[in-house]
């Protein structure tokens, strides 16, 4: 039996609530979910930064000393990679260039993405007195990836 005047279904103030419950859900979740995947991406340059820091440490195990060499593409191929004046001894999807810089004792990698394009990271190594490298991920002071995209591994 059907009540005349009066039908099944949502009335426009329960929609209207719903859908601002879902903006503000939104708002919130949006911020959040940029954060996760920028440091993800940044997670690709410590990842491809892996064969420079093995070029670092054998040369360092083999030679008792770090490289001479000031210009930085001549440092990479003392260290025996294969270098690019564009990418140096990387670059990925998300990374623009990877090299080692000898004053500072890093690796450095550059990223080419927003929200952190033309950005740093930086692995610094230190050597113990038997040769062997312990490796600090940070962001520089200068040009450095802002902290709260850096992965937990960076933020000592």
């Amino acid at each position: 039996m059907f009540v005349i005047g009066r039908q099944p279904g949502f009335t426009l103030i329960e929609v209207m609530v719903v859908v601002a419950i879902l903006g503000i859900l939104a708002a919130l979740a949006v911020p959040q979910y940029r954060t996760f995947s920028t440091r993800a991406k940044i997670s690709e340059g410590l990842v491809l930064l892996g064969p420079v820091k093995l070029a670092v440490s054998e040369y360092y195990a083999s030679h008792g000393r770090l490289p001479t060499a000031t210009n930085w593409l001549t440092l990479l191929r003392e260290l025996g990679l294969n270098v690019d004046t564009v990418s140096g001894a990387a670059s990925g999807i998300y990374v623009k260039r990877i090299w080692w810089n000898n004053t500072a004792r890093e690796i450095r990698v550059r990223y080419g993405f927003a929200p952190i394009d033309d950005k740093l990271v930086a692995l610094r190594a230190d050597f113990t007195s038997n040769g062997q490298a312990i490796w600090t991920c940070f962001a520089p002071d200068t040009d450095g990836v802002p902290f709260r995209y850096l992965p937990s591994t960076c933020r000592g």
